[in-house]
Formats: structure tokens, C-alpha cells, sequence
């Protein structure tokens, strides 16, 4: 696959997941956190069946293969998908994003520690400006409505079990064509979710579920956003690896930012700003793309 294929891939990828956390926050008013999740996945596993038999039918995989396969249901899906409705729930969809920028950061370093390449300045300096984005819009709740300090540690967790997730993609796709990983992850995690939603909701809709617009956004959020990013995701993987892959979603907390901003009317303050700087310099300089850029120049 060519660079410009690849790149129109994992573009349409930072469009995807941006404004996937605004339409997730907008469903929370309309399913219950658990719920969602378990609908979305089971939305997006049903989107994928096709492609299956596209392919050729079933295809077997290696024994070797299950391991990663099912630690890409774990955390990329499972965990990850619970983590991500509930903490976006208990906080703004606004600082949701920022904290969700972290995570080509510490894919990057987590990459790095497991093929025991050494941290570099650059590495460690981006590790101290992402967390400060992080404590610094953590320390401002009041400035963006309906902030927590639980909510936006859950998104922590969402956005560190993703990074785990990110790792076994590239194990599983050794063994497997990226759409066959996507697919039987999804089978694994969605009948997980479906349990676990049954035995924590008493109810799974609120009023106006049924209504157009929340259903349009759940089947896009499930279908385009979950099922057809996470295929374009692991097929960059794949290809390039989850560090540099990583590097496109630079641009996924702008796109969430300002979508929130758009479509949920939260305001924007200098300390969003601030943080959405310092992140983005800590990526760019922890992932190598501050000196990419320079050389390029």
C-alpha cells in the first residue's frame, strides 16, 4: 500500500475519532453508559460481518494469533469502550479530548520501553508538557460544564488501556490480515459488553432514544467512527507501525475541541487552549515529529 493511501487512511481516521467523543457525550443523554457501549459494539461487529464474506468467507488464524486477537477485544474494545462511555459521561467532552491526546505520546514511549530503546530528551520533555496539559485542565473544571475530576480519570484509564490495545494490534497483525483482527475482536468484546450491560442496567434507553437524530448518531458513532476506524486504524498499524501511526492523531484533539465547542456549545477558555498546546508540543516532540518537521525544513 502506498504512502498517499496510507495517509488518506489515518486522516479520515483523526476525523472519525474527533468527533466520535462528541457524539458519544451527546448519547449519553439517551443510553446509559454500559449500554452504550454495549449497543455500539454490537452495531459495529454487525457492520463488519460483510466484510467477512467479502474476504473470501472465514479465515482461519494461527493458534499463535488468539492471544493478541483477544488482547486487542480486552483493551482496545472492552475495556476501553466501558471507560470511554463512562468517563465521558461524568465529564466534558471538551477535556475527554485533550486527555484522549496523550495517546500517541505514550504508545511512543510504551513502544520504545518494550523494544528497550532508550528515552531520549526530547521523550521525557514531551512526557512532562503532555502531562501538564493534563493536570492543567484537570485543575480547571469550572471552566467547562459538567467536568469532574472522576470522569476525567476514567478517560485517563481509557485513553492507557487503548495504548496497551494499539501494542497487540501490531502483535496480531503479524499473523493476520488487519480486517480479520478487527473483525473477531469485535466478536470477542461485543457479546462481553452485551453481559455486562445486562447485568448493570435496569434500564438500556432513556426518552427520545428512538427519536432520528439520536439514532442517526448512534449508527454513524457505531459504524463509521468504531467499525470503519478501527479497520482503517489497524491496517495503518499494520503498515507502519503503532508508533508512527500514532503520529497522525496530532490532529484528533483539535477536531474534538472545536467539534465540542460546535455541536455542544462548551465554552472554550484560555486554559483549553493552553493545554491543547502544551499537549500537541509534547506529542510532536515525544513521538519525533517536532524534529521531522525541522529536517523537512
Amino acid at each position: 500500500m502506498n504512502n498517499n493511501r496510507i495517509t488518506i487512511m489515518m486522516v479520515a481516521v483523526i476525523f472519525l475519532w474527533g468527533i466520535n467523543v462528541v457524539m458519544i457525550k451527546y448519547l449519553t443523554n439517551y443510553y446509559p453508559p454500559l449500554a452504550l457501549a454495549g449497543i455500539r459494539m454490537v452495531l459495529a461487529a454487525a457492520f463488519l460481518l460483510p466484510a467477512v464474506w467479502y474476504q473470501g468467507g472465514w479465515q482461519r488464524v494461527p493458534r499463535a494469533a488468539w492471544w493478541p486477537i483477544c488482547g486487542v477485544g480486552l483493551f482496545n474494545i472492552f475495556l476501553h469502550q466501558i471507560a470511554l462511555s463512562w468517563g465521558i459521561k461524568a465529564t466534558s467532552a471538551t477535556h475527554a479530548t485533550l486527555i484522549l491526546a496523550l495517546n500517541p505520546l505514550l504508545t511512543t514511549l510504551l513502544a520504545s520501553c518494550l523494544v528497550r530503546e532508550p528515552l531520549s530528551r526530547n521523550k521525557l520533555t514531551g512526557v512532562a508538557l503532555g502531562l501538564a496539559g493534563v493536570l492543567l485542565i484537570i485543575s480547571g473544571k469550572s471552566d467547562t460544564m459538567g467536568a469532574t475530576l472522576l470522569g476525567d480519570g476514567v478517560m485517563v484509564i481509557a485513553m492507557l488501556v487503548y495504548v496497551f490495545g494499539s501494542l497487540c494490534v501490531k502483535k496480531s497483525t503479524q499473523y493476520a490480515p488487519p480486517l480479520t483482527v478487527t473483525i473477531y475482536s469485535h466478536l470477542v468484546a461485543a457479546p462481553a459488553l452485551v453481559v455486562l450491560g445486562l447485568f448493570t442496567n435496569p434500564v438500556w434507553v432513556y426518552e427520545g432514544a428512538f427519536e432520528l437524530w439520536p439514532i442517526v448518531t448512534l449508527l454513524f458513532s457505531s459504524w463509521f467512527s468504531t467499525a470503519l476506524g478501527a479497520v482503517l486504524w489497524n491496517t495503518g498499524i499494520h503498515h507502519i507501525g503503532a508508533s508512527t501511526a500514532s503520529l497522525f492523531l496530532n490532529g484528533q484533539p483539535i477536531v474534538g475541541l472545536f467539534a465540542s465547542a460546535l455541536f455542544l456549545n462548551e465554552q472554550l477558555v484560555w486554559q483549553h487552549y493552553l493545554a491543547l498546546l502544551l499537549v500537541l508540543l509534547g506529542v510532536s516532540l515525544g513521538t519525533g515529529a517536532f524534529n521531522s518537521f525541522r529536517k523537512g525544513t
